[in-house]
């Protein structure tokens, strides 16, 4: 639950209108809550900055305004904080042309079919959000939010919700979301998506499966080395992407480091390949962090060839190899990481 509710916060925040659609007139109208004098237009979920608004006549408003190409959700609410704690005060619609009624005293919206689902999801989540966080109540959000994608595929719904839930659709599941034909199809949000359908389906250089693509680069010292001098040698093999300023990969070395001080003896080896820019902070970070194991890097950042060979669009990201070379998982994080380093070698689970 904490790792689902995070994503969904996180996702929110970071949601911007970024596709290809053509500019839209929109039409909304509805009732306010009791004793609102101004309902508030966003143009996102997040409710973080307030881009219009209409004053509330006789307990009722209108707004019509044509939003621009790359805007595709909006969020409405009648009390100026925005906050997610007024639940019933919030809508959550998406940017279409269909004439849209909302009522603020109770947060329900009559428009399109994906505006309604998206506004019952996101209801639905922030009510998940302020209740005990068990695995059951995260199952729950996620299939909502399952169940209202695979319902609303052909609007821009996908993009809101596909994102928090990619790792966890299945190959049918993903086949279905990523027609080409779908206006969403070609935008970053949906990358996550469309790599993990690529692994899942042997069309990506991470699938499960595959052998390792060698590559060359220099190490700390500057002296180049390949991967195959440790890959497909008969050790197990931890390839962990990362960066000195990747505050997610630094809070997660201390559990690498943990797992490579009780499984190298055991035979594993890690190769860390970080997508830093500059000498200085990535071998100050090394050090900081205590990692005893080969360093790579050629110093270019998201160009890195890491990034291009591995198609490697977040970190911290991870491969683990078998002894013959052979990609048995990806992206193995926290506990997770050393359950399966017990597993594959032979030894109790942490």
């Amino acid at each position: 639950m904490p790792t689902m509710m995070k994503t969904f916060i996180t996702t929110l925040i970071a949601l911007a209108a970024m596709s290809a659609m053509a500019q839209t007139k929109v039409n909304l109208s509805g009732k306010a809550s009791e004793g609102a004098k101004t309902v508030y237009i966003y143009n996102d979920l997040s409710f973080r900055s307030t881009t219009d608004s209409v004053a509330v006549k006789d307990g009722t408003w209108h707004y019509e305004a044509v939003k621009p190409a790359g805007q595709y959700v909006m969020g409405v609410c009648d009390d100026k904080t925005g906050t997610m704690q007024l639940t019933d005060k919030l809508a959550f619609i998406l940017v279409d042309a269909v004439v849209t009624d909302i009522d603020l005293s109770t947060g329900s919206v009559k428009g399109s079919k994906g505006s309604m689902a998206m506004n019952e999801t996101m209801h639905g989540l922030l009510k998940f959000v302020q209740q005990e966080k068990t695995q059951e109540n995260e199952e729950k959000a996620l299939a909502m939010m399952r169940s209202a994608v695979m319902d609303n595929l052909d609007s821009m719904l996908p993009v809101v919700f596909v994102p928090m839930i990619a790792g966890g659709l299945s190959v049918g599941d993903l086949q279905k979301i990523l027609q080409p034909s779908a206006p969403y199809y070609n935008l970053p949000e949906m990358a996550s998506a469309r790599d993990r359908l690529n692994m899942l389906t042997g069309n990506s250089p991470r699938s499960i499966g595959k052998m390792f693509t060698d590559m060359a680069m220099a190490d700390a010292q500057g002296v180049e080395h390949k991967l195959s001098e440790w890959c497909g040698k008969g050790r197990y093999v931890l390839i962990d992407f990362w960066a000195s300023w990747c505050g997610p990969c630094r809070a997660e070395m201390p559990n690498v480091v943990a797992c490579y001080e009780k499984y190298h003896d055991l035979g594993l080896d890690i190769i860390g390949v970080s997508f830093d820019q500059k000498k200085e902070p990535w071998l100050n970070a090394i050090e900081s962090l205590k990692m005893p194991w080969i360093h790579l890097s050629d110093l270019k950042g998201w160009q890195s060839l890491g990034a291009q060979i591995y198609g490697i669009r977040s970190i911290p990201a991870n491969i683990l190899l078998d002894g013959e070379g052979k990609i048995i998982d990806i992206d193995l994080r926290g506990e997770v990481l050393g359950a399966k380093l017990a597993e594959v070698l032979k030894t109790p689970k942490p």
